[in-house]
């Protein structure tokens, strides 16, 4: 311990005598470790974090598989659950849920809520229990209970954290509901944003709209999520085989509803969380430590420089007695202590690197609450300072393993170069650099292409200037009706507003998070029941289509005449006419949807118009089939407002709460959002990727740059004396200063050829994650094969002009 205690005092002596090179060492490395340490956390939050539930390994989420749409997971029935939950061997508990929106009144103005309607296991398969009062029972889910769960935070913020509130009574949709308790401080289930603020019972699901059985006996009713626990010992394997087993008796009990569903879907909680966010991490992490690796080239080429500059020192230790493991571990303990300084400002650096990046991260990534530099990134940050310390200390620690002392003192240190071996070593790390970095580069090139494409996507519609808002309205018997007076009351009033230049409401709107499918039957072209083809629906009001400028291409509009005594209506899209009716005229044809809403009549309706296909959820899928109700024909929900706007429609908020007071004071208002901000919230995820993907090439770059800078520099040093001798015996400025660019161009293109080799077998990995390009691109390759040999060009002038100017009179004499 002394002795190490002593090589770290030498070492920081030596560093103090330097501060150039213990500058420059230091904030490589620390730009190194810090983005791999920012990106580790947020895909140690995302990804390797459990959930936190005790024993969350043994949690399942459970959906039906599609296997008309490619063994696609689709939600499941309550029916369906309920089979489920009593049939199976493989579950301890088993529970269900789903999104629900209530709306709080009689507690301050009326205020939506974040609620989940749930079975009543549903905590006790979380093995999470209320802090205040009592879980829900079985008992809870019969047809007239009104129970619910406050979540911590709505406890405080609209009861006052009341000690009392178990067994209250709360006004929820204009019902009575009876409080069972409060859930700990910190829990959210499911975890999504924006968090659960209560959970109701599935007695919520017991009654439709019209006072009759609602959807917990409606088989092929499809809204519900699963959630499993393991029995100990079972595995997801296991599991799977069960249910699936399960799905398929089913299928052959009820084949109208359940023909399609002959597996089911079972995965690990975390994996069904995370979905589609763990290949775009990563490919961030991939890029982060390929990062890492080229600061470590680097440092290891000033180290390499550095060492050379002091093989007089190294040699004298040498000949006055210290041996050769004593010298390696001084090297090593130089070497290590530069990453351990380099990786606590790295630290620093991490941190602000994840606040700079929080702005620009999906907004539905999962966890996003829960990233954080925590025990496991501080252990990881040193772990990887004392990896990189290794990595770039071993370099110089074996070229000073060969030195020859006697040789060294004999001949001097003025006249001494490296040698052979270490100009190989440098010229190596700097291919190296040079390589990696580039395909940094052709990764970032070929984002910023992609997401060029994603942005000149056309949804189908016209984004700009339109606000859009969700309007909570409270589902009771005479639902349908009063839905229909308010948004007559309502829509001419927002018309009136200043700057609103037109005004509807549909649902879902596009690239909202709700979406529906329905299935229906066409006219003359009939199916086996249990096969019926299932399509995207919106309910729309009439002036809908003009409101978003989706084209109407043949046909009419909805319009108030389309009332709920009149004959029924659907307009469809083009894409839904041209795969259902190919080469036919739609209009004047029928389609039946399998839609019951417990209000109006089934049966057909007639096709009276077909518009232009839209985007719904993804700029970057194929927009689906899609038929559109009136609202005046459909009571499933209340429609969200769309309100085009000549200005900022952002700036009519306060107006439209307003009219909305000014007819019901009780009907809140919420997810208040311009248009063109929903699409941005839809291309977040590729942005994210492109612009950390550009800034770690930017930084490459930047090293490589430096990198191959210094070792040209270095190289003129070592040969100031040949170069002299050169231009003495008449070589001319110009051709020391081509032979440099040549040295520096030649190192560059190496490497240039070498990182498009390992970009042309390692950019397929991400080809799942681009839109628009292939990953064979030939203006990306070309573009950055070209930025490189430009930046590489720029690197090589400062030491060539410097060898240019060498006087050969001046050095001969120093000679």
């Amino acid at each position: 311990m002394p002795t190490l205690l002593q090589d770290i005092r030498f070492t920081l002596r030596q560093l103090r005598k330097n501060p150039g090179f213990a500058f420059t060492t230091i904030l490589t490395l620390a730009l190194g470790i810090g983005a791999t340490t920012g990106i580790f956390s947020l895909v140690n939050s995302v990804l390797l974090r459990p959930l936190p539930f005790p024993q969350s390994d043994r949690l399942t989420a459970m959906l039906h598989e599609d296997n008309t749409a490619g063994a696609n997971p689709t939600s499941v029935s309550y029916p369906d659950f309920f089979d489920w939950r009593t049939q199976n061997h493989s579950f301890s508990a088993m529970a269900s849920y789903r999104d629900q929106q209530y709306t709080l009144s009689n507690v301050g103005d009326a205020q939506n809520l974040q609620g989940i309607t749930v079975s009543s296991e549903f905590f006790r398969v979380l093995s999470i229990h209320p802090m205040l009062g009592r879980d829900f029972i079985p008992g809870d889910e019969k047809a007239g209970q009104h129970v619910v769960m406050l979540s911590y935070q709505l406890w405080q913020s609209a009861f006052g954290s009341r000690r009392d509130i178990a067994g209250q009574t709360i006004t929820l949709d204009g019902r009575g509901y009876t409080v069972a308790g409060v859930m700990p401080q910190g829990f959210a289930f499911p975890i999504q944003n924006p968090a659960p603020q209560l959970w109701a019972t599935l007695a919520t699901d017991a009654l439709d709209g019209s006072g009759e059985p609602g959807a917990t006996q409606s088989r092929g009713e499809n809204m519900l999520t699963i959630v499993g626990r393991l029995k100990p010992g079972v595995t997801v394997e296991q599991a799977r085989a069960e249910m699936s087993l399960i799905d398929r008796n089913l299928a052959a009990q009820y084949p109208d509803t359940n023909k399609r569903y002959t597996s089911t879907h079972v995965q690990p909680m975390l994996e069904s969380l995370v979905g589609d966010t763990r290949p775009a991490l990563h490919i961030l992490f991939a890029a982060v430590a390929l990062l890492l690796l080229i600061a470590c080239a680097n440092v290891a080429g000033l180290l390499l420089a550095r060492s050379s500059r002091r093989r007089g020192e190294i040699a004298l230790r040498a000949a006055l007695g210290a041996s050769r493991n004593e010298i390696l571990r001084q090297i090593l303990v130089e070497s290590l202590l530069l990453s351990f300084l380099g990786g606590a400002l790295g630290l620093a650096f991490s941190t602000l690197f994840l606040k700079a990046t929080l702005r620009f991260l999906p907004h539905n990534l999962p966890r996003l609450d829960t990233i954080s530099v925590d025990t496991t990134v501080l252990g990881f940050a040193v772990l990887a300072s004392v990896l990189t310390g290794l990595i770039f200390g071993v370099f110089p620690a074996w070229s000073m393993s060969k030195l020859d002392p006697a040789l060294v003192l004999r001949d001097g240190t003025r006249s001494v170069t490296s040698g052979r071996g270490q100009h190989s070593l440098h010229n190596t790390l700097v291919i190296v650099e040079t390589a990696l970095g580039l395909l940094l580069l052709v990764g970032s090139g070929l984002f910023i292409r992609s997401f060029v494409h994603v942005l000149s996507v056309d949804p189908g519609f016209d984004r700009r200037n339109v606000l859009t808002a969700s309007v909570n309205y409270p589902d009771t018997k005479e639902y349908a009706t009063k839905v229909v007076q308010l948004y007559d009351q309502f829509l001419p009033k927002l018309a009136t507003l200043p700057g609103v230049t037109s005004v509807a409401a549909g649902w879902p709107l596009p690239f909202s998070d709700s979406q529906i499918g329905v299935s229906f039957t066409a006219e003359g072209h009939p199916t086996a029941t249990g096969d019926e083809p299932v399509a995207r629906l919106t309910i729309a009001t009439p002036n809908f289509f003009n409101t978003l400028r989706i084209p109407i291409l043949r046909g009419r509009d909805f319009t108030a005449t389309d009332s709920g005594t009149s004959p029924y209506v659907v307009i469809v899209s083009e894409g839904f006419a041209r795969k259902y009716f190919p080469g036919e005229d739609v209009i004047g044809k029928h389609i039946t949807p399998g839609l019951d809403d417990g209000i109006h009549k089934k049966g057909p309706r007639e096709i009276i118009a077909v518009v232009g296909d839209i985007k719904l959820r993804s700029l970057t899928k194929e927009a689906p089939p899609m038929f559109y109700l009136p609202l005046t024909q459909s009571g499933i929900t209340a429609p969200s407002l769309a309100i085009r706007t000549a200005g900022d429609p952002v700036a009519i908020i306060p107006a439209v709460r307003a009219q909305l007071n000014s007819i019901n004071r009780n009907i809140p208002i919420y997810h208040v959002a311009a248009l063109g901000d929903l699409l941005s919230d839809a291309s977040s995820q590729p942005r994210f990727q492109m612009l950390l993907l550009t800034s770690f090439a930017v930084m490459a770059l930047l090293l490589s740059a430096v990198g191959l800078y210094a070792v040209l520099a270095y190289m003129v040093a070592q040969r100031t004396s040949e170069l002299g001798l050169r231009m003495a015996l008449g070589a001319q400025r110009g051709d020391v200063l081509a032979l440099i660019l040549k040295k520096g161009l030649r190192l560059a293109g190496i490497g240039l050829v070498a990182g498009l080799a390992a970009s042309a077998l390692l950019t397929r990995f991400v080809a799942s994650q681009l839109y628009g390009v292939k990953v064979f691109d030939p203006i990306t390759y070309i573009g950055v094969s070209i930025l490189l040999l430009a930046i590489a060009f720029l690197a090589s002038a400062a030491p060539a002009l410097q060898a240019s100017r060498v006087d050969p009179m001046k050095t001969l004499r120093d000679q």
